[in-house]
C-alpha cells in the first residue's frame, strides 16, 4: 500500500476496461487522479469508487484528439491538485478491416485517438513537468500489434507501432531531465473491446503460454510499477504484458 502516496497521476480513457483497472489500482497505492474519457457516466463511477479508498478523484469529458481539451483538462488537474506526476495514455480504438477496405475517415480517426493524443496529453504533461522542474512517469498502451502484424489490422498495428516509437523517442530527448517513459504491449485482454468470444476461447486455449486470456488487472499492475519509483532505471522500454503470446 501506498506505493503511489503523495503523487497524482492522469489516466486517460478510465471509464471502462484496462483505464478503470488502473486507475482504482493507483487510487489503491493513495494516488489522487485526474481522470478522462467521453463516457462521464461510467467515469464518474470510476471517480466514486476510487475516492471510496481515500484519495481525490477529478473526472472530466474530455476528447484528448484536440488540443483545446486536453490544455483544459491538465490545467484543471494542475489547479485541483498542484502538480501531475505520473501519465498514463490509455485512451484507444480498435476495429478490424482488411487493408484495401479501410477508408480514410476510419484510418484518420485511428490515428487521432491512438497516437495524436498520446503526442498531445504527453506534450501539454511535459511542458508542465518542465516548467516545475519535476521527474515524472510516462506510461503509454502500446500492444502487441507494435510487434508483430494481424491480418484485418493494418490501421491499429500501425497506430500502435507510432506509440511505441514516440515513447522511446519520448524517453531518449527528456531522460537528461528525469523525466520517463514507457510502453506497455498487453496481449487479449478481456474488455469490451475483444474480439469475439469463439476467437478468443482459440486463442485462450492454443496460443497463449499461459492459458488465459489477460485481465485489466494484470495491465494495471504493470502500469502501477512503471508509474512508482521501483522503476526508477527504465525509460524508453515496452513491457510485453500477453501471457507469453510473444514466445510463439
Amino acid at each position: 500500500m501506498g506505493r503511489l502516496s503523495g503523487k497524482t497521476a492522469l489516466v486517460t480513457g478510465a471509464a471502462r476496461g484496462i483505464g478503470r483497472a488502473i486507475a482504482l489500482r493507483f487510487a489503491a497505492e493513495g494516488a489522487n487522479l485526474v481522470l478522462c474519457d467521453l463516457n462521464p457516466e461510467d467515469l464518474r463511477s470510476v471517480a466514486a469508487e476510487a475516492e471510496s479508498q481515500g484519495v481525490k478523484a477529478m473526472s472530466t469529458q474530455t476528447d484528448v484528439a484536440r488540443r483545446e481539451e486536453v490544455q483544459r483538462m491538465v490545467d484543471a488537474g494542475i489547479a485541483e491538485f498542484g502538480m501531475v506526476h505520473a501519465l498514463v495514455n490509455n485512451a484507444g480504438i480498435f476495429f478490424n478491416a482488411p487493408f484495401e477496405q479501410t477508408s480514410d475517415e476510419q484510418f484518420d480517426r485511428m490515428m487521432a485517438v491512438n497516437v495524436k493524443s498520446v503526442f498531445l496529453v504527453s506534450q501539454t504533461v511535459i511542458r508542465h513537468w518542465l516548467r516545475e522542474e519535476i521527474k515524472g512517469s510516462i506510461v503509454n498502451l502500446a500492444s502487441i500489434g507494435a510487434a508483430i502484424a494481424f491480418t484485418d489490422s493494418s490501421a491499429y498495428c500501425t497506430s500502435k507501432g507510432a506509440v511505441a516509437s514516440m515513447t522511446r523517442c519520448i524517453a531518449l530527448e527528456y531522460g537528461p531531465r528525469g523525466i520517463r517513459a514507457n510502453s506497455m504491449a498487453p496481449g487479449i485482454i478481456d474488455t469490451p473491446m475483444l474480439p469475439s468470444a469463439e476467437d478468443s476461447r482459440y486463442w485462450a486455449d492454443n496460443t497463449i503460454p499461459l492459458r488465459r486470456l489477460g485481465a485489466p488487472g494484470d495491465v494495471a499492475d504493470v502500469a502501477l510499477f512503471l508509474a512508482s519509483d521501483e522503476s526508477r532505471y527504465i525509460t524508453g522500454e515496452m513491457i510485453f504484458v500477453d501471457g507469453g503470446w510473444m514466445l510463439q
